[in-house]
């Protein structure tokens, strides 16, 4: 298993309406993630709000227009990259770390790959997005529990504090840090 800050991506935050071109664009539901394939990890992480983190200067995924003259609509685009830590947990008992630290279930049938969601997680408020490593750039081969991937967003304040916490909730589990990662979440 393996613990990795990547505090230092680019993290977005895009407020709009669920049937909004933008909403379309971005192209996940509510609950749900996806990686792009240009490094950027698409989350919608609550109503009518999305996160998208990736390198440092992240940005938008080009959006749709459909040429029409309708009536604008609201999109609130807000730089989160200096106010929220990234902690990204990978390997096959990651879901046994974060059970001990949040009263989700983190077994595959509730939260397969690609869930994103929002909880209080060691006493923090966290978005939490399951992003498995497999076949993804720099990801395990097959479909091993090996990939399974968490990334974990909070205040930036607190960064430290969550770090901490998932590297003494993973020592029976064999944790070990790997550094700082800003790319292929």
């Amino acid at each position: 298993m393996r613990l990795t800050d990547c505090t230092p991506c680019g993290k977005l935050l895009v407020r709009t309406g669920i049937r909004s071109a933008t909403a379309h664009a971005l192209g996940v539901n509510q609950g749900r993630a996806r990686s792009d394939g240009s490094g950027r990890l698409v989350a919608g992480i609550g109503y009518e709000e999305w996160l998208i983190v990736g390198p440092s200067g992240v940005t938008l995924p080009a959006l749709a227009t459909d040429g029409s003259d309708s009536t604008p609509e609201l999109v609130t685009i807000v730089d989160l990259t200096h106010a929220r830590a990234v902690v990204r947990i990978v390997g096959a008992d990651s879901a046994k770390v974060m059970s001990k630290l949040c009263a989700i279930n983190f077994r595959d049938k509730a939260t397969p790959d690609n869930t994103a969601l929002r909880t209080s997680m060691a006493g923090l408020v966290a978005e939490i997005i399951r992003s498995d490593l497999t076949n993804r750039p720099g990801g395990a081969a097959g479909s091993d529990a090996a990939s399974r991937c968490y990334v974990v967003l909070c205040e930036r304040s607190a960064g430290q504090y969550l770090f901490n916490t998932l590297l003494d909730a993973g020592a029976e589990f064999g944790i070990d840090i790997e550094g700082f990662g800003i790319s292929g979440l």
